[in-house]
């Protein structure tokens, strides 16, 4: 049997998007703040802007032959953050759907926890199918429950964050932008290097103790 991927920082934060990924998200929200601390108040002009933004960083990566389905789901984000920018007529509105998404994407990495099911242990399952010893791997799925419950930990933390910032008052979007990459970035990097940890450390059982495809975890 050969050896399964290897679960490394660079290669996990790499499905993530990576540093390229921080900087196609980052940039057109930038463009959003930037254009709107300038402005008269008009969400039209950073708007426009951010759009433009967006569309570009997909050419771009395009134009260079790199994937662009991040692209385009950063895309699809951003048209929904100015669609919530109009709709509240506030600058703030822009990360509104980010500040859901992170708190609801926490309420599900806690069901998955509370279930049984880590969202962890699926997630490295779809990198390496090997990965499914979990099911029958005690300290691989211990590894994974603990994993999962720091990952929600940090979504939670992240949207808390961003809510408290969110109802201060005032507009308090250029805040946001700073605070949501500040919080964000050193969480995500902290979760992925203390899932790398504890993967390696539970290893993986021998080759006929994995599960069957459709073989579910013993009850812990």
């Amino acid at each position: 049997m050969s050896e399964p991927r290897a679960v490394d920082t660079e290669s996990l934060l790499a499905q993530m998007g990576g540093l390229r990924g921080l900087l196609d998200s980052a940039l057109p929200a930038t463009v959003f703040v930037l254009a709107n601390l300038v402005g008269d108040g008009d969400l039209t002009v950073p708007i426009v802007l951010s759009l433009i933004t967006g569309l570009l960083v997909v050419l771009l990566r395009r134009a260079r032959g790199e994937s662009v389905q991040q692209a385009f789901s950063g895309f699809f984000g951003l048209a929904i953050a100015v669609l919530f920018a109009r709709a509240t007529g506030t600058g703030e509105g822009f990360f509104l759907p980010g500040i859901i998404t992170t708190g609801l994407t926490g309420v599900a990495f806690l069901v998955s926890l509370l279930l049984g099911k880590p969202a962890v242990a699926y997630a490295l399952t779809a990198y390496d199918p090997r990965y499914a010893a979990w099911k029958v791997h005690e300290p691989l799925r211990r590894a994974c429950r603990l994993a999962t419950a720091f990952w929600t930990l940090t979504f939670f933390v992240r949207a808390g964050v961003a809510t408290f910032v969110y109802t201060r008052e005032g507009d308090n979007d250029g805040l946001l932008l700073i605070v949501v990459n500040a919080v964000k970035w050193p969480l995500i990097v902290a979760a992925v290097v203390l899932t790398v940890v504890l993967v390696r450390r539970a290893g993986l059982p021998a080759a006929e103790e994995q599960p069957e495809p459709d073989e579910e975890p013993a009850s812990a």
